[in-house]
């Protein structure tokens, strides 16, 4: 399932990159690019739909990574401090030279 979920991020990813792109940031947008939008919705139609396309992406991206953080494959910190405490500490062999002292000069 969290494949499927981060399949679907990307895509809907990919599709936001690319109405952003189309989009104008002065306000033309899809119209200046394309003459027929004209004839077809009107000027004010197209940007309309492809601002809705925009948030509707960008809404998608945050509940679909929502829902894959939720549904997330990730070890939770409880199994995580169990592991914690079912391991052994091992005990070092350290020889440590004894105390330090300043050689004379």
């Amino acid at each position: 399932m969290p494949t499927v979920i981060t399949i679907l991020i990307i895509a809907a990813s990919v599709l936001l990159i690319l109405v952003v792109l189309v989009q104008n940031s002065k306000g033309g947008g899809l119209d200046s690019s394309f003459g027929s939008a004209n004839q077809l919705g009107g000027a004010a139609q197209s940007t309309e739909t492809i601002e809705k396309a925009t948030w509707t992406l960008a809404g998608t991206v945050v509940v679909l990574s929502l829902a894959s953080t939720m549904l997330g494959t990730g070890t939770s910190s409880n199994s995580i401090e169990t592991n914690i405490k079912a391991q052994e500490p091992t005990p070092m062999n350290v020889n440590l030279p004894g105390p330090l002292t300043p050689k004379p000069e």
